[in-house]
């Protein structure tokens, strides 16, 4: 068995790209580059390979705590998840096999982490029981439940939007106008520029998570996260999954979308709108016009994540995966230990 590659590698990011272009299309953001772009000293990556040196899983690895332990944990965005690449023709045995090699047994340590994570996804699944088989007892807790929206069906109901809701969004659109004129401009992370970055750390910042104690959770008012998605558009590939609009009235901007497209999925990672304007509800205007574009496009499924489903179902989403968080532990006795500290959140 060949050790487990690691940061640096000359060939590292070819074996991590080639595994997420061997992952589920909806995975394939899954990059060197998405791993890279956390900007983390610590950030080791193993490889488990078979024994003729073919690579079946990547897992970039940071150091953090949890609780008072130290330990890895998978590298990456939080959302849309924080994933590792796996060759989706690799088998639990396999794979298995591969994590169970003393090279990459040490490299993974006592105990490391991934997540969030969705649930049902097929490569977590072979993953998570390739560590059971290996050694390791992977201990879940529930994060949250995933909004989603069917496209194919809203489309085929012929009902979604409505044709109330196709004239209130005009009508909200006719008042915007008597502040400015209402544009709508769409970006990618391929033709992007400090001009729309701005423009959304602008409408972060006038929004009510700008308004926050701590700054909320903002992706481009935040400087560390911004500076996340501008590393990670520096890979071609990332870039051109890298995909949004922004709402403009006159000089303003007023309200954004923030996403990536994988596969058949847009996933809808953020938006946000100015308060200023929110008597007339520009988020709500420019969120349609999103997934309507995401639809003529030929996408199947818009992925919202977590979150209020006060607003997101009325917009036709549903509740779909539940979203979970795992930490893999080697000692039985300190998995047994951590269990419930780890199921109810305070490890």
């Amino acid at each position: 068995m060949n050790a487990p590659t690691q940061f640096p590698c000359a060939d590292l990011p070819d074996a991590i790209d080639a595994l997420a272009s061997a992952d589920d299309p909806r995975r394939s953001f899954l990059r060197a580059g998405w791993f890279e772009a956390s900007g983390d000293p610590t950030l080791n990556t193993v490889i488990a390979r078979t024994l003729t040196g073919r690579p079946l899983a990547a897992l970039p690895l940071i150091e953090t705590s949890v609780g008072p332990l130290r330990v890895r944990q998978v590298a990456g965005a939080y959302w849309p998840f924080r994933g590792a690449p796996v060759d989706r023709t690799a088998s639990v045995e396999t794979l298995a096999e591969a994590m169970r090699e003393p090279a990459a047994a040490h490299a993974l340590g006592t105990v490391w982490r991934i997540g969030p994570v969705i649930a049902d996804d097929p490569s977590l699944v072979t993953l998570r029981e390739a560590a059971s088989q290996a050694g390791w007892h992977a201990l879940e807790r529930a994060v949250g439940v995933l909004f989603c929206l069917d496209l194919v069906g809203l489309r085929a109901s012929g009902t979604w939007p409505s044709t109330k809701g196709k004239q209130k969004d005009r009508w909200r659109v006719r008042q915007l106008e008597k502040t400015g004129a209402v544009r709508i401009e769409r970006y990618t992370g391929r033709d992007w520029s400090d001009r729309e970055r701005d423009a959304i750390a602008a409408i972060e910042a006038a929004s009510w998570v700008g308004q926050l104690s701590k700054g909320g959770d903002t992706k481009f008012a935040d400087r560390a996260q911004r500076r996340y998605w501008e590393l990670a558009a520096k890979d071609r590939k990332i870039a051109e999954m890298i995909s949004g609009f922004i709402l403009w009235v006159g000089d303003t901007p007023a309200a954004f979308t923030f996403g990536l497209e994988a596969g058949d999925t847009r996933y809808c990672i953020a938006n946000n709108f100015d308060r200023q304007f929110q008597k007339f509800s520009p988020g709500r205007v420019l969120l349609y016009h999103d997934f309507g574009d995401a639809a003529d496009r030929g996408f199947a499924r818009i992925d919202w994540g977590l979150g209020d489903a006060g607003y997101k179902s009325p917009m036709g989403a549903h509740e779909d995966a539940g979203v979970i968080d795992l930490l893999f532990v080697r000692n039985p006795l300190l998995a047994r230990i951590a269990a419930p500290l780890w199921k109810r959140g305070s490890a």
